[in-house]
């Protein structure tokens, strides 16, 4: 199986428990991302909308590069690497109104993987400068015909998220940190099935844009061994 789906996969949604802060209000958002050691560049565009009721919906396009196209960023060589859509409610269940639940589903489908994939999201906005979350994820690959030749079989795998956010109070930044766990039904990582990321990113908002990077500590290409690698991001938001 081709290593950079499985990379993709797990970092679907990785910032949507904290996108939509503020509803009703929808996005657009544009993401590139490079893997120091396996040299491949990934695309990816998504569009939110999300409503004053609580429901929201997010889908989303992905594009990869060619088989063998390392360190080459060519949109013209680009392959489509899956779509997904998403909807979730987000509600609070307490007298307190800062801290809220939020169900999703979201159905993912590539050349590889249909998934299906049922999570829940706590999160508590402590103030206008720090907010938090936490999301359990529970995902169900059914392999494709195509990832079946390669000695794929359908398989379950769950997935933990921490985020915190923090917004320095009288400026435009907005800082990040998600720490990620997965416990896969299959060989993901240093001869096992369990793997985690660390991400931070920094982002700034203009007006209705908000460019950001991120960097994080990601797995290596090698799923026998502990290696591990640098995976870098840049993107931009548009909110309306």
């Amino acid at each position: 199986m081709n290593m950079k789906n499985i990379y993709l996969l797990s970092s679907i949604v990785l910032m949507a428990p904290l996108v939509h802060a503020e509803m009703p209000h929808g996005y657009i958002n544009w993401q590139n991302e490079y893997y120091a050691k396996s040299h491949n560049y990934n695309d990816r565009v998504q569009m939110g909308m999300f409503f004053k009721n609580g429901f929201g919906m997010i889908g989303e396009l992905r594009y990869n590069s060619k088989e063998g196209a390392k360190n080459t960023w060519d949109p013209s060589q680009f392959n489509n690497n899956g779509h997904g859509f998403s909807v979730m409610y987000r509600f609070n269940p307490l007298e307190d109104k800062k801290f809220w639940l939020e169900p999703m589903f979201w159905l993912d489908s590539s050349e590889y993987w249909s998934t299906y994939e049922y999570g829940v999201t706590a999160g508590y906005n402590f103030s206008k400068v720090w907010r938090t979350s936490f999301r359990f994820r529970y995902d169900m690959d059914k392999a494709t015909a195509k990832s079946r030749s390669y000695g794929n079989t359908d398989r379950n795998n769950i997935r933990y998220d921490w985020w915190l956010d923090y917004r320095p109070e009288g400026t435009n930044f907005q800082y990040q940190l998600n720490v990620t766990y997965n416990d896969n039904e299959y060989l993901t990582w240093n001869n096992g099935n369990k793997n985690y990321r660390v991400t931070a990113r920094v982002g700034y908002q203009w007006g209705s844009w908000f460019p950001y990077f991120s960097i994080a500590d990601e797995k290596g290409p090698d799923k026998t061994s502990s290696n591990r690698q640098a995976l870098y991001r840049t993107g931009v938001t548009y909110s309306f």
